[in-house]
């Protein structure tokens, strides 16, 4: 969840000058800004270790120490010298933040050492945007409760945390200049951020924009079911553009088909385990009627009624076999329900890989 920005909003008179025109007006907008704090220096900068598709990468810049401090002390509120619609203004005071450009050498560092990761490993552009997304999206989700309104992008990489709107700033700044087209997903009735990116093949809602989620480890176009506390994101975003690039996302594809058999098989486990607990109560009692006619007849044999005793043995061995088959066939849906719980929680947990999850889920699937 991100933090309501409602209290940042400053309406203030303008003020009339002397000059031959009569006065001019202060500017009709001033947004946040940062101004470096010269002498500032930073200790124990992060290094962001994060895993990424079979693998774990790691990245380690060095911010300008001033541009931090600067960031820190910035008035983060906007002023208005005129009624502005939030349509109007909320764009403006976002990308405020994502865009101001003392953070241009912070981008530039970081990126850096995304295309180093790049080229090692001969991503493309939809693997590369999945690296720039599976390292926002590690950081962790943090809401800082003195801080009312969102931070700049370099301040959430060097206090390595943020919450739903500081992460996706940071996301859709890397994105934008990186020439995707990218736009952050404001969702004011449940006070809730995200980023798309353009895509053709899975649009969420009424934008030409894939879904990312960055207060998780999540799937390029796949939107959350419900956030963390519940809320179901049931209203449209207001879409800020923060990049119009010509990059896209065209793994879709392959992201329907992990979305299908995460649905599959959480839809299978789920019809199996009333099905598995109603056999498992027969197979109880099953098995506990075949031991005590073996219990019975052993009597018998102790006993000496041999005529009694062979007469159970016929029944006894339809229960044996009745039995055994039963148990055959219970493990059998036992182990069609644990392979889809295993395929579900692995796709679940694997969303770094996209490719190797795609393979796993093709291949359940298949089956």
């Amino acid at each position: 969840m991100w933090r309501r920005i409602l209290p940042v909003l400053v309406l203030v008179t303008a003020a009339l000058g002397a000059g031959c025109l009569g006065g001019l007006l202060s500017p009709p907008v001033v947004p946040p800004a940062i101004v470096p704090v010269e002498g500032a220096s930073l200790d124990d900068l992060p290094a962001c270790t994060f895993p990424f598709e079979d693998r774990e990468e790691t990245i380690r810049i060095d911010p300008d120490p001033a541009v931090y401090a600067g960031a820190k002390e910035a008035d983060r509120r906007l002023y208005l010298s005129r009624d502005l619609s939030e349509e109007e203004w909320i764009p403006i005071y976002y990308r405020a933040f994502a865009n101001d450009s003392h953070q241009e050498p912070f981008y530039a560092d970081l990126l850096a050492a995304f295309r180093g990761i790049r080229d090692r490993e001969d991503l493309d552009d939809d693997r590369f945007l999945e690296l720039i997304a599976a390292f926002v999206q590690s950081i962790p989700y943090r809401a800082d409760a003195s801080l009312v309104e969102p931070k700049f992008p370099i301040e959430t990489y060097v206090d390595s945390e943020g919450d739903c709107d500081d992460k996706s700033l940071l996301l859709a700044g890397l994105l934008a200049r990186e020439g995707y087209g990218v736009a952050l997903l404001y969702f004011r009735d449940e006070a809730h951020m995200a980023v798309g990116v353009r895509s053709a093949g899975c649009p969420y809602r009424n934008t030409p924009f894939a879904y990312i989620e960055t207060t998780n480890t999540s799937y390029v176009g796949i939107p959350p079911a419900a956030l963390s506390n519940g809320t179901i994101l049931s209203s449209d975003p207001l879409v800020i553009p923060v990049g119009d690039g010509p990059r896209s996302y065209t793994g879709c594809d392959q992201v329907r088909t992990i979305e299908r058999a995460l649905s599959s098989s959480r839809d299978r486990a789920e019809a199996l385990a009333p099905e598995l607990g109603t056999r498992a109560r027969e197979l109880e009692a099953e098995r506990e009627s075949l031991e005590a006619l073996g219990a019975r007849m052993r009597a018998l044999s102790g006993s000496g009624e041999v005529r009694e005793y062979n007469r159970l043995v016929p029944e006894y061995n339809r229960k044996a076999r009745e039995y055994n088959a039963a148990v055959q066939s219970y493990n059998a849906l036992l182990a069609e329900s644990r392979a889809a719980v295993e395929v579900h929680n692995y796709l679940g947990t694997h969303a770094h890989d996209r490719p190797g999850s795609y393979l796993r889920a093709r291949a359940y699937l298949a089956e």
